[in-house]
């Protein structure tokens, strides 16, 4: 066997030379047809039951607005009015344990919100529950400080929110006097 004798500079070309041939690439070619479908895989047994989830928003029962007409208040005397509404919900489980808020606005001023009880310089509007014969209801009621003939001349609305008992804890801490903040944190929509 006879060996050729290579110079440095001859075995540095051959070293460039190799290497360009395997760097070289050519265009991609066109895309293959689709294979044909694989079997069905065998089904995985179903796992176990997961817990139950936590109740959804503390079970709040919320009433819708409920409008009252300036003539609808029973005089009881000549500072006090009242009306009622008769509520399903309203049971002595309720009126034992539960937090019930109520808010009214003006008919025309849906953006004016305010908690009850409330007051200005001429009045109080406030609110009670009751149950009589097994039948629940809310009264909302307006002592004025001076005496009255009439009780209201324009129109209110009424809506109350009752956070039962078995909420135990689920709702966050926040300031019910703001109907504002309570409509969003609790997602509630007029």
């Amino acid at each position: 066997m006879k060996t050729i004798p290579l110079s440095g500079r001859n075995c540095l070309w051959i070293f460039l030379l190799i290497c360009a041939v395997f760097a070289c690439k050519g265009p991609d070619g066109d895309t293959g047809p689709a294979g044909p479908q694989g079997q069905q895989g065998v089904p995985g047994q179903n796992g176990a039951q997961g817990p139950a989830g936590p109740k959804g928003a503390a079970n709040l029962i919320v009433s819708p607005w409920f409008k009252v007409p300036a003539t609808a208040w029973q005089q009881v005397d000549s500072t006090y009015f009242t009306v009622m509404h008769p509520d399903k919900n309203i049971t002595q489980a309720i009126l034992d344990s539960a937090l019930v808020m109520a808010y009214c606005r003006n008919e025309g001023r849906i953006n004016a919100v305010f908690s009850l009880p409330t007051s200005n310089e001429l009045l109080t509007l406030g609110f009670f529950m009751q149950v009589q014969n097994q039948a629940g209801s809310i009264h909302f009621d307006v002592t004025y400080f001076r005496p009255r003939l009439i009780p209201i001349d324009f129109n209110l609305e009424f809506r109350w929110i009752i956070v039962p008992p078995d909420a135990k804890g689920r709702v966050n801490a926040l300031d019910y006097r703001d109907y504002a903040l309570v409509t969003k944190q609790l997602g509630l929509t007029d």
